[in-house]
């Protein structure tokens, strides 16, 4: 039987509930990122090709969050180490602009802790090594 075959059979556990909406939260976050660089980008003019590869670069971490929430809730095992490996990137974010913006420093830390933690909470673990055990 295949990984998706094994994942479909086990549902998800009520706790992976915090992990999709969070990241959920975050790609929504990150598209709504881009469509303020396209905007800002139309009333700048030597920065427009900057921005616009920002907004394309957003979109793109956009799509692959909001892949690795569809794949965790489907407790798809590629999932797991792609929104972690994302979440260590918002952590140093975080850290990186928590002098500037104590709100948005503290948001992105807040967040990436809780999808971490999350994928470590006991239902979970148990629901994926069932996943690629059945």
């Amino acid at each position: 039987m295949t990984e998706d075959a094994n994942a479909a059979e086990v549902p998800a556990p009520r706790a992976m509930l915090l992990v999709v909406i969070v990241l959920g939260i975050q790609a929504l976050a990150l598209v709504g990122a881009a469509v303020s660089f396209v905007i800002t980008a139309f009333g700048t003019g030597e920065l427009v090709s900057s921005l616009l590869g920002l907004a394309v670069m957003f979109l793109i971490f956009a799509a692959g969050v909001g892949a690795a929430a569809r794949g965790a809730w489907h407790l798809h095992r590629w999932a797991r180490p792609a929104a972690i490996a994302f979440e260590l990137l918002v952590i140093v974010f975080g850290f990186s602009v928590i002098g500037g913006s104590l709100w948005l420093g503290l948001a992105c830390l807040v967040t990436a802790i809780a999808v971490i933690m999350g994928f470590f909470l006991p239902a979970v673990v148990d629901a994926y090594n069932r996943a690629l055990h059945d």
